[in-house]
């Protein structure tokens, strides 16, 4: 069975409207601030921060969908602390 990545990446990005969109609602009076980033070696993410709200003092709501050959060192050396 073939993983359409499209859809999936779709289904958390719209997830992660959803919650911003409800902790916006619940907060009251803040609003996220949104940072879209691209990785050279492909992929990027969109990266969501609100600051001074009417209940958040700050707080952030982050995606990231990244490519490439291999993962990078840090999540190599992490995934080995865990595995042992």
């Amino acid at each position: 069975m073939a993983i359409d990545l499209a859809a999936v990446k779709s289904y958390f990005a719209g997830l992660q409207d959803r919650i911003v969109g409800g902790l916006e609602q619940f907060d009251g009076g803040g609003r996220f601030r949104r940072d879209t980033w691209n990785r050279p070696e492909g992929g990027g993410g969109d990266t969501r921060v609100i600051e001074g709200g009417e209940f958040f003092e700050r707080g952030g709501v982050a995606f990231s969908h990244v490519k490439g050959e291999r993962l990078p060192p840090s999540a190599s050396a992490s995934s080995s602390r865990m595995m042992s």
